[in-house]
C-alpha cells in the first residue's frame, strides 16, 4: 500500500510544483528613481513613501519604502506632476515634484527561469532525487532485517 502511495505522490508532485511559474520582464524606459538622504549625505533608509498622481493629487496611489541606500523607483502611468513624499518616522520629511511626459516604453522579455527546458530538467531531477531517497530507505530497511 505504501509503495502505491509513494509512486502516486511521485507522479503528482511535479504537476503541483509547476502549477504556475514566474515571468520576468525588463522595462526599458519610463522609471523614475528618487533618492532621499539627510543633509550629511546619509541615506534615509526604509523611509515610508507616498506617491500622489497628477489626476488625484490628494490621494496616495503608491505606498512603499526606500531601500537601504535611500532609493525609491516607480513607473508613472500618466503625464503631469507626480508628488513623492518620504517620512523616516523620526520627524524628517522630504518631498519632490516630478513632471513626466510619457514615452512609448518598450517592454522586452529577459531571461526567464520558467522556460520549458528548465522545467523539464527540474522535474527529471526531482524524480531522480525522490527515487534515490526511496532506494536509500529500502536499503536501510533491508539492512536492519
Amino acid at each position: 500500500m505504501s509503495n502505491r502511495l509513494f509512486f502516486a505522490a511521485a507522479l503528482l508532485l511535479p504537476a503541483i510544483l509547476f502549477s504556475h511559474g514566474v515571468e520576468v520582464l525588463e522595462v526599458e524606459s519610463g522609471a523614475k528613481i528618487v533618492r532621499f538622504s539627510y543633509t550629511d549625505g546619509e541615506p534615509m533608509m526604509y523611509a515610508k513613501i507616498k506617491v500622489y498622481p497628477p489626476s488625484a493629487p490628494k490621494t496616495e496611489t503608491i505606498k512603499s519604502l526606500t531601500d537601504e541606500n535611500g532609493f525609491f523607483a516607480f513607473v508613472p502611468d500618466e503625464e503631469g506632476e507626480w508628488r513623492v513624499e518620504a517620512q523616516d518616522g523620526m520627524g524628517h520629511r522630504g518631498k519632490i515634484a516630478i513632471n513626466t511626459l510619457l514615452a512609448d516604453g518598450e517592454v522586452k522579455q529577459s531571461a526567464q527561469n520558467s522556460s520549458a527546458a528548465f522545467r523539464i530538467i527540474l522535474g527529471l531531477s526531482l524524480l531522480f532525487n525522490i527515487f534515490a531517497v526511496y532506494g536509500f530507505a529500502l536499503r536501510k530497511r533491508a539492512a536492519k532485517t
